[in-house]
């Protein structure tokens, strides 16, 4: 496990921020924390965006996608599972980031059988819990997730295909990995190991017997201040992965700190979670 000493960041502008993660001028200026223009807006010349349809094995669901104008038979693939906000501007706006590194990435509507409200800059969680209480009634997320790889796949048939999700999305993404082989790691942002955090996250055993069931490689990425997660459940949690694993804590960040739309942002554990994460993803995604 590795926790990460903030000190050497401090005192750096979100303009540094911004600029660290190569992203356009506009979004150098901008203030992360609360609504801005997107880091990697629609009309960027080197990726393409659509939203379509899905046929999930009980409903159709809707999915917003982002790619590299030009792929390939092995372009790797990420399926981006939703957090509390739902497929949100910041999630679009990550798919089209994850684009640009050169990923087909597809954020599935998980929520869409329940008809949510729009989590576009919303805080209040109170707003989602009626989706999300509908969401794990339901149980089908699997299925949404399987969904979106099958479309990856119409378009990159030899392509790995890694999973990513933070919040409530990194508790499914795990949830998602035990016992199959479907995917070939995955980016997990202050998720949940411990079941008793949501009926279905993960299979309900204390003792973390789910993780030796995980053969893909897992990073994930937690924070000290997060009052709603454990760090010993998850380094023990981990530490029993089958597949490749690691861990890394930032001390003084709190939930939710990869979300420059939200307050809880905070930019450099963002910055180096995502370069950390990209990373990973360009290790274990990479067709040789």
């Amino acid at each position: 496990m590795t926790t990460i000493d903030r000190s050497k960041f401090m005192g750096g502008s979100v303009a540094a921020i911004a600029a660290a993660q190569a992203v356009p001028a506009s979004a150098q200026s901008t203030d992360f924390g609360h609504t801005h223009p997107p880091i990697v807006p629609e009309n960027d010349p080197a990726i393409t965006t659509r939203h379509l349809t899905l046929t999930s094995p009980d409903a159709t669901i809707s999915a917003y996608v982002a790619m590299p104008k030009n792929i390939k038979p092995t372009t790797p693939g990420i399926v981006m599972t939703a957090h509390i906000w739902g497929v949100d501007a910041q999630y679009r706006d990550l798919a089209r980031r994850f684009a640009k590194l050169g990923y087909i990435a597809i954020a599935p509507g998980i929520f869409d059988r329940s008809n949510p409200p729009n989590g576009d800059g919303v805080s209040d969680t109170a707003v989602m819990a009626g989706a999300v209480t509908a969401l794990y009634a339901g149980n089908k997320m699997n299925g949404d997730l399987q969904a979106g790889k099958a479309w990856i796949r119409t378009q990159s048939p030899r392509g790995k295909v890694g999973l990513y999700g933070n919040c409530m999305g990194g508790g499914i993404a795990l949830q998602a990995l035990v016992g199959n082989t479907d995917y070939d790691a995955a980016a997990v942002l202050y998720g949940y190991v411990r079941a008793d955090r949501k009926t279905t996250e993960p299979p309900p055993d204390g003792a973390f017997d789910w993780a030796p069931k995980v053969s893909a490689a897992v990073i994930g990425f937690y924070a000290g201040l997060d009052a709603s997660i454990a760090i010993p459940d998850v380094q023990a949690a981990y530490a029993k992965i089958a597949g490749p694993h690691d861990v890394v804590v930032y001390p003084d960040g709190k939930h939710g700190f990869l979300d420059d739309t939200r307050p809880s942002y905070n930019g450099p554990d963002a910055v180096d979670a995502f370069g950390k994460m990209t990373a990973w993803y360009g290790k274990y995604l990479t067709t040789t």
